[in-house]
C-alpha cells in the first residue's frame, strides 16, 4: 500500500530530523513523548513507535456501542472520535495534508511531517495523523527506526 509506504518515509525523515538536532538520545525520546508518539527502545536498541490505524465502517454505531462498553479506551480515543464524526469536512479541507489534532480541532496543519512537527511545537500530546485524498484508512504514530 504505497500510502503505508510513504507515512513510513516520512516517520524516517522526521525521526532522522529529529536526531540531527538532539544531543543524545534521551533528548530525541523526550521530544517523541512530547509530541505524544509512544514510543519504545527494544532491548536490540531499535526505536518501536506506535501505530494506529482507522478502517471506516468496521462495524455499526450500535455495535460499536456495545464493544466500547466492554473494552478501554486509548488515551487517544476522544481525538479519533472526533476526526472519525468530522471525516467528511477534515478531508475536504485537509486532503493531503498532515494535520495535528487537539480538543476537537485542528491545531496545525503541513503538507510533510517535519513541517507539522515544527508548527506544533510545544502543544502538549496532539494527535498526528496524514489525511490522504483517496479513502481513508487513517495511520497514527508510526514505524521502528533501524528496520
Amino acid at each position: 500500500m504505497q500510502l503505508c509506504e510513504d507515512t513510513i518515509c516520512d516517520l524516517r525523515k522526521t525521526i532522522e530530523s529529529v536526531s540531527t538536532g538532539a544531543k543524545c538520545p534521551e533528548e530525541i525520546l523526550a521530544h517523541l513523548d512530547k509530541i505524544g508518539l509512544e514510543c519504545y527502545v527494544t532491548e536490540k536498541g531499535d526505536l518501536a513507535v506506535k501505530c494506529w490505524q482507522i478502517i471506516e465502517g468496521f462495524v455499526s454505531e450500535e455495535y460499536a456501542g456495545i464493544i466500547r462498553s466492554s473494552r478501554s479506551s486509548p488515551m487517544e480515543g476522544d481525538k479519533m472520535d472526533w476526526l472519525s464524526k468530522n471525516l467528511q469536512t477534515i478531508q475536504e479541507k485537509y486532503a493531503g495534508q498532515w494535520i495535528a489534532v487537539g480538543d476537537n480541532e485542528i491545531i496545525a496543519s503541513a503538507p510533510a511531517l517535519p513541517e507539522l512537527l515544527i508548527l506544533i511545537g510545544d502543544i502538549d500530546r496532539p494527535l498526528v495523523t496524514f489525511i490522504p485524498t483517496e479513502p481513508i484508512v487513517w495511520t497514527f504514530t508510526y514505524g521502528i527506526q533501524g528496520f
